[in-house]
């Protein structure tokens, strides 16, 4: 390869590496541990005044989960993903929980994130901001969809601090209410919410009616919150205050299909679909990510933006949700 060529490459990797790493994390001390090289290698490396090996990158993107196919754009039809397997383990939810946390704090680091989120359900990250709503969500994922064994005959309410770090639970509230975003709401966003809690109590897994309804209390202070975040155009923190990361809203009159999330940071791109509930699909591949930015785009076209403007439709629109949750209250 002309060395021009092979500097041009290795330049392109580096740059993946910088978008890739936590910004706390020195790159080149990395690069001694996962190579076993000296420091003057490590920055030679860097620099691009040695060459990586084709060994060496392997060993790399093995190390911070970077698919091969994230080196090379030029085959467009050809898309590899990356997933978080969940199976019947607890432990691997916690990592699951834990990557998620990594992921948005890396996203903070960068100057002007581009995040979009096209809502079919409530944004998971929102329900962190609300403790019971937090514990039955997490019980609901883990013994209805997950099926976890030890959590099998559990009922609701649910010790979250027995099993999870509640800050961790926390920060994961906080991150995303950092992060400067687009979300893509419809008249269903919330439905699911609703049926998993109507569901719990016709099955018998609350062990009062306070304590469903305190979970539908706190589902109508969620969606408060979001009326307010849409009202200022900010997100608000998990105190309850703006965090001054701006936030657009949309409402659409289409069927969404899935949580899809679209992050841009300016040097890179990722997208996310969702599956299986909660869980994710995650790809950088440039044509995938320009193609899925369209869809976004074209959703926001045939939405109406209510984050700071259209006062009466989106007080209409956020009536009609607190409207449901009321029925759902009667329900009980």
């Amino acid at each position: 390869m002309p060395n021009k060529t092979r500097i041009f490459h290795q330049q392109r990797f580096i740059a993946l590496l910088k978008t890739l790493v936590p910004g706390q994390v020195n790159l080149a001390r990395d690069l001694m541990d996962i190579l076993e090289i000296s420091q003057d290698g490590a920055y030679r490396r860097l620099r691009c005044e040695t060459a990586i090996t084709l060994d060496e990158t392997v060993k790399i993107c093995l190390h911070y989960s970077i698919p091969l196919e994230a080196l090379n754009n030029e085959v467009p039809d050809v898309v590899t993903f990356q997933f978080n397997p969940l199976d019947q383990s607890l432990d691997q939810f916690r990592n699951y929980l834990a990557t998620l946390s990594e992921q948005l704090k890396s996203f903070r680091k960068h100057a002007q994130p581009d995040f979009h989120y096209a809502a079919e359900d409530i944004p998971m990250f929102y329900h962190f901001g609300f403790p019971a709503l937090t514990a039955f969500k997490l019980l609901y994922w883990m013994k209805s969809i997950l099926n976890i064994p030890e959590f099998e005959s559990s009922h609701y309410p649910f010790p979250v601090e027995e099993y999870f770090d509640t800050e961790l639970l926390k920060g994961l509230y906080q991150h995303y209410a950092e992060i400067p975003g687009t979300e893509i709401w419809t008249d269903e966003t919330i439905e699911s919410t609703l049926q998993q809690i109507k569901f719990y109590w016709d099955a018998g897994f609350f062990v009062s009616k306070d304590a469903a309804l305190t979970v539908i209390d706190q589902m109508e202070e969620l969606i408060r919150r979001v009326a307010r975040q849409t009202e200022i155009g900010q997100k608000i923190g998990y105190n309850g205050a703006s965090t001054g990361a701006v936030l657009n809203v949309y409402l659409c009159d289409l069927m969404i299909g899935n949580n899809s999330i679209y992050v841009s940071t300016g040097e890179s791109a990722i997208s996310s679909i969702g599956y299986n509930t909660f869980n994710s699909i995650l790809t950088r591949n440039e044509a995938f990510n320009k193609q899925h930015l369209l869809w976004m785009d074209n959703l926001k076209r045939k939405s109406i933006q209510i984050s700071g403007m259209a006062e009466k439709i989106r007080n209409q629109f956020f009536k009609a949700q607190l409207k449901k949750i009321d029925q759902l209250r009667d329900a009980l």
